[in-house]
């Protein structure tokens, strides 16, 4: 072992002792450093012992035949007697059934007559005590008279124990009544304890009755206890302990007789014995401190200090409290054995002392170690915030707050285990009852158990155990649920946290089921899209394509070229026009636009334009017919980006109007703000789903004949949302309607 290690076990040795010397000292320290063995517990207590006898045995004795003539019977003792063995008919067949077989086993008819005469008597003597209160009370009396007579007796044969224990108290006690004195000793002698009873001090009282004896009768109620007082001296002589010194603890025999010397000598021991071991926890401190001092680089640079590393904090500091307390434990112990041992120079236990120590001091190391390692996780700044995250304490904490999540459900748990608890407890009670032979008591403590078995116990179980199959159907529904069968609805019972959670289930199961028919709508919709705009594109520029090849042509007249280019011009414009209105719809669906807010007359742009779409509107097959409320009608919009919203819903009507229709276009104000309406009869068939018209290029003319983008509807759409206003489209059968409400300013 290298030499700092050995530095390290002198230093755990030192530590184990000077712990010892500390505990020595907080047991031992308040009654033995700067007293006297006159201010011990054990002289006052043999003190107090004299103090307590001395008026039985020498002062205050009891007169048995005076106390004889004072005994009473009650009616309660002759009741008592009488029926101590039974009513009288029981205790007649008693006698009888005793002396029947007895009587038929005598062999000659002298002993039968002795028998039956005998038994005659007891039968007599029976009806007597039923009879005549006097016979009872006299045999009352009697056993009464007993038991003075055995209390007296035990007096007498411990009262040479007595005076030859407290020999050495020397004492001139007069009574204050009669004036007749009790002296014992020289009380004169110089003292080491000295006690004054006088008027001004207290007197003596001194009792006739003593508990203090190996009796069980029942004398200390039968005598009455007539207290006297006493005035004098009482001394314990300075001469008998300092012969007790000069003895010393090795005459056991001469001071084993005397409590008082006994005392003395032992608590001199104590103080040779306790001092020497502070004064060597002292020393063993000096050398702590100095010498051999604690290195806990030592300690911590082990290779299993580093293990340590992979346990959560407060799991090691749990085990170094353990380990601690394990360690004061055999301190404890060590420390009792040596008291016992000074205390009542008693067989002192070598071996196991060792076998102690030896524990003591692996268990303090184990300590010190575990203490040393946390301390040093604690100051290490750069790692304690991980180790607190990763402490049990810590865990334990979440895992509480998230059984309680749901409080309703936690509470019944909680209250499930205590009544699971509760039963299993209350039923090991019963058992253990039985199996300690108390029948009765078992009986009634098995009767109340399967009284709150079958009324709180019994129906919590059971309701648990319902709880617990519905939460088992909802688990197996779920799984179907994750399997993807979302056919069958989870059964909701009650209004339980378990109904909630499977009401929960069910609107999760309706909302993936519409996410997955909307997932495969929107699949559609993109197909579509893609295939519009593929066909939108491709159809102008097909025709560009087309005519740049023809003008390349040789030979063409001016005609043809104008005419040529004309449609190339046409064409161009209308790919430029969806391109714009693509580019368009992108921005704002990414919010990339920013709205000029002005506020504008919508009664003024709604006429500006319809004067803008005249010359369409009175070509067309269709009769318009314009409602717009008096007033002004202001909004705060973008004017261009409104004028736009118009002009698209107005364009729409003159392409997929039926004609030969009429055509409502309304503006008035509504409880929300001011709400533009057109209507108009479609000449294609528009299907059940509004919300389909406002996708991208979705278009009333599905074979794609007409002229337009199929951007309109979505264009108008996304400007209103901008605006913080609402778009609507109704569907009844070819009846088209769109209605857009935006704030008032």
């Amino acid at each position: 072992m290298p030499k700092h290690k050995w530095t390290q076990a002198v230093w755990l040795f030192l530590a184990a002792f000077v712990l010892f010397s500390v505990m020595v000292l907080i047991e031992a320290g308040p009654r033995i450093i700067g007293k006297t063995y006159t201010e011990s517990e054990d002289f006052r207590g043999s003190m107090d012992f004299f103090y307590n006898q001395i008026g039985p045995y020498i002062l205050n004795p009891v007169d048995p035949e005076e106390a004889k003539k004072t005994i009473g019977v009650t009616e309660e003792e002759l009741d008592d007697h009488r029926y101590r063995y039974g009513n009288l008919e029981d205790q007649l067949a008693s006698i009888r059934d005793q002396y029947e077989g007895r009587i038929g086993a005598a062999e000659d008819a002298g002993e039968k007559k002795e028998l039956t005469a005998e038994r005659d008597e007891k039968l007599e003597d029976i009806r007597q005590n039923f009879l005549d209160d006097d016979h009872v009370a006299e045999k009352v009396r009697a056993e009464k008279g007993r038991a003075i007579d055995e209390y007296m007796k035990a007096l007498g044969e411990n009262r040479p124990s007595f005076e030859h224990q407290v020999r050495h108290v020397y004492y001139e006690l007069t009574d204050t009544a009669t004036g007749k004195t009790y002296t014992n000793g020289n009380i004169r002698e110089k003292a080491a304890y000295k006690r004054e009873f006088n008027e001004k001090n207290g007197y003596l009282q001194a009792s006739q009755i003593t508990g203090d004896l190996d009796y069980t009768g029942e004398a200390d109620s039968l005598i009455p206890d007539e207290v006297k007082t006493f005035e004098g001296t009482v001394i314990v002589p300075q001469s008998v302990l300092s012969d007790a010194a000069d003895r010393g603890m090795a005459d056991a025999v001469y001071l084993n007789d005397d409590q008082l010397i006994w005392g003395y000598a032992v608590f001199k021991a104590e103080q040779r014995a306790y001092m020497g071991v502070w004064l060597a926890g002292i020393l063993a401190l000096a050398l702590m401190l100095t010498v051999f001092r604690l290195q806990p680089s030592v300690w911590t640079g082990s290779t299993l200090s580093l293990k340590l590393e992979r346990f959560p904090i407060d799991g090691v500091t749990a085990a170094a409290a353990v380990a601690s307390l394990i360690a004061l434990a055999f301190a404890e112990y060590m420390k009792e054995t040596f008291m016992n041992f000074v205390h009542h120079t008693g067989s002192f236990l070598y071996s196991e002392l060792t076998v102690n120590a030896a524990f003591f001091m692996a268990a303090l190391g184990v300590a010190v170690f575990l203490v040393l390692h946390v301390v040093r996780r604690f100051t290490d700044s750069g790692r304690i915030g991980q180790d607190l995250e990763r402490a049990y304490i810590r865990r334990a904490a979440d895992d509480l707050r998230a059984f309680f999540l749901n409080r309703k459900l936690g509470t019944q748990v909680l209250f499930l285990l205590i009544v699971v608890f509760l039963a299993g407890l209350g039923f090991g009670g019963v058992v253990l009852s039985v199996l300690s032979g108390f029948g009765g008591e078992a009986l009634v403590l098995g009767v109340i158990w399967l009284f709150l078995f079958f009324t709180v116990a019994l129906p919590v179980l059971l309701l648990m155990a319902r709880r617990t199959g519905y939460l088992n159907r909802i688990i197996d529904a779920t799984g179907r649920m994750a399997a993807g069968r979302f056919t069958e609805e989870v059964p909701v019972r009650g209004t339980s946290v378990f109904a909630k959670h499977a009401s929960d289930l069910n609107r999760l199961r309706e909302g993936v089921r519409l996410s997955m028919s909307e997932q495969a709508r929107s699949e559609r919709l993109k197909t579509e899209l893609i295939t519009n705009v593929s066909h939108d594109l491709r159809t102008p520029l097909t025709s560009i394509i087309t005519y740049t090849d023809l003008l390349k042509k040789p030979g063409l007249t001016e005609e043809e070229r104008a005419e040529y280019v004309d449609v190339l011009d046409r064409k161009s414009q209308r790919l430029k026009t969806l391109i714009d209105d693509l580019f368009d719809v992108s921005k704002m669906a990414t919010g990339n636009v920013e709205l000029n807010r002005q506020r504008v007359d919508l009664g003024e742009l709604v006429r500006q334009a319809i004067a803008e779409h005249g010359e369409e509107i009175a070509a067309s097959p269709l009769d318009f017919r314009i409602s717009i409320a008096d007033g002004a009608l202001p909004a705060s919009v973008d004017g261009q980006k409104w004028w736009r919203v118009i002009d698209n819903l107005i364009q729409n009507a003159l392409k997929y109007a039926m004609p030969g229709t009429r055509v409502y276009v309304s503006l008035d104000e509504a409880e929300e703000g001011i709400r533009f309406t057109i209507k108009n009869v479609s000449k294609y068939e528009l299907g059940d789903n509004a919300d389909e018209l406002f996708e991208r290029f979705k278009r009333g003319d599905a074979s794609r004949h007409t002229e337009g983008s199929g951007l309109g509807l979505a264009i108008a759409q996304s400007i209103v949302d901008l605006h913080g206003g609402r778009m609507t489209i109704d569907l009844d059968g070819d009846l088209f309607k769109v209605t857009v409400e935006v704030p008032r300013a």
